[in-house]
């Protein structure tokens, strides 16, 4: 485990003896397809960090509809801000396909490095992001339509258009299925993008880019 830990950014300046005191306060779990992390709600006891995979952070609302809040990637803190602040898990998380992903005792790591010269700052940093990412989905569903609300995601998720379905996206953006696929089709009549044998979505970015609205 060493050698992982050396490998994720965060770790990667800090001396065998932290590593190894790191180690003894980690695990490293392998997570399948659409298994849970852990549940709104459930008590921040684990400091979660994305090692390999993509995970994906939601809440449900009143109505059981599912609201996609972040999807996060390789050596991204997942929900720190739980931890940070002592309270329970604020979102669900779940692996979008198989993943691989560092649970730390939270209480051992704030002990021994939470206010590391090193790590602080960075751990700062991922907070800041977050909270960053959530004013931009508040902005997007303030500011713009759902037809610029598919064209902005399209845009900013690339990589991940071959791996996720329609109604994942219809989701995420808060829009129905009917509604994401009236604007598809829409975006494939423009030659803005196709859809492979498995629907899947394939973006023109040079034309997605000439329509991308102003941020």
């Amino acid at each position: 485990m060493p050698n992982i830990l050396r490998d994720i950014p965060i770790f990667s300046t800090l001396t065998d003896t932290e590593l190894k005191t790191l180690q003894k306060i980690s695990i490293i779990k392998n997570v399948d397809d659409a298994n849970i992390l852990f549940y709104e709600g459930e008590k921040s006891i684990n400091l979660h960090l994305l090692i390999e995979g993509t995970i994906e952070i939601y809440k449900v609302d009143h109505k059981g509809k599912e609201i996609i809040m972040k999807q996060c990637s390789q050596n991204e803190l997942i929900a720190e801000i739980a931890n940070y602040k002592g309270i329970n898990f604020p979102a669900s998380a779940r692996s979008i396909g198989n993943s691989k992903v560092l649970y730390i005792n939270y209480k051992k790591f704030e002990n021994n490095f939470l206010y590391h010269p090193a790590i602080a700052p960075m751990i700062l940093k991922s907070i800041a992001s977050k909270a960053m990412s959530l004013e931009k989905i508040i902005s997007s569903n303030l500011t713009q339509d759902a037809r610029q609300r598919v064209i902005s995601y399209l845009y900013e998720n690339q990589k991940l258009l071959s791996k996720i379905s329609h109604n994942k996206i219809a989701n995420k953006l808060n829009i129905t299925a009917v509604t994401f696929s009236r604007i598809l089709k829409k975006l494939k009549e423009e030659g803005v993008v196709t859809t492979d044998k498995n629907n899947l979505i394939k973006a023109n970015i040079g034309l997605l880019e000439k329509i991308l609205p102003e941020r």
